[in-house]
C-alpha cells in the first residue's frame, strides 16, 4: 500500500496534536506519564504507546499523520517499515481496517485496568460527565457516535453499540457535549 498508505486517514481525522505532546505537561496522569516516558527515554511500552497515547489521539480525533510524524521521530525503535502500519493501521485506524478488525479504543476503566495512574490523576475515572470527569470516558462513546456510519457494522462492535442504544437520549447528549467540552479545551487538560 506504499508510498500512499502514510497518508492514510479513513475517518477524517484533522485535530492537531495538542501542545502538551512536546513537553508531556498534561492532567491526564497516564498520558502524562506516557509521553513524559517517551520525550525523556524515546521509548514505551505498547500498552502506553497504543491503549493510552494512541487511544487518546484516535478518541480525540488527532490528525494520524501527525500522531505517525511524532511516533516516528519520538521512539528511537521506531522504523517506519514498522511504525507506519502500528500507528496508522492498528492505532489510529487511519487505514479503515485494512490492518485492524475494529478500532483500538477504550474508557478509562480499561486504562485503570492497565496501570495504576487513575489513583493520582486529577481527573475520576468513574465520571463520565462535568469538570472532574476523565477525557477518556465522554471521548470513548463520542467516537462511536461520530463514526456509527463507518463502524456500527462491524460486528466487534455491536455490545458497545447496543449499551449506546440502550442510554437515553439525554446521556448520549451530555456525553457529546462533555466531548466537545474537552476538545475544545484539549490543550489544557
Amino acid at each position: 500500500r506504499m508510498p500512499g498508505y502514510t497518508e492514510s486517514n479513513a475517518l477524517g481525522h484533522t485535530r492537531p496534536l495538542p501542545d502538551w505532546f512536546w513537553t508531556g505537561r498534561t492532567g491526564m496522569a497516564c498520558v502524562a506519564a506516557a509521553i513524559g516516558q517517551s520525550l525523556e527515554h524515546a521509548y514505551a511500552h505498547h500498552i502506553q504507546r497504543l491503549m493510552v497515547i494512541g487511544n487518546f489521539a484516535l478518541l480525540a480525533g488527532l490528525d494520524p499523520q501527525a500522531v505517525h510524524r511524532w511516533y516516528l521521530g519520538v521512539y528511537i525503535d521506531a522504523f517506519e517499515w514498522v511504525e507506519a502500519p502500528n500507528t496508522l493501521g492498528m492505532s489510529q485506524f487511519a487505514d479503515g481496517g485494512l490492518l485492524a478488525t475494529k478500532p483500538y479504543v477504550s474508557s478509562a476503566a480499561y486504562l485503570d485496568r492497565m496501570g495504576d495512574h487513575c489513583r493520582g490523576c486529577r481527573y475520576d475515572k468513574k465520571v463520565r460527565t462535568g469538570p472532574g470527569a476523565c477525557p477518556f470516558n465522554a471521548l470513548y462513546w463520542d467516537f462511536f457516535d461520530r463514526h456509527d456510519d463507518r463502524l456500527r457494522g462491524n460486528q466487534r462492535l455491536s455490545m458497545v453499540y447496543r449499551s449506546w442504544d440502550k442510554m437515553t437520549d439525554e446521556t448520549r447528549r451530555a456525553l457529546r457535549d462533555q466531548a466537545k467540552v474537552t476538545v475544545d479545551r484539549i490543550d489544557d487538560l
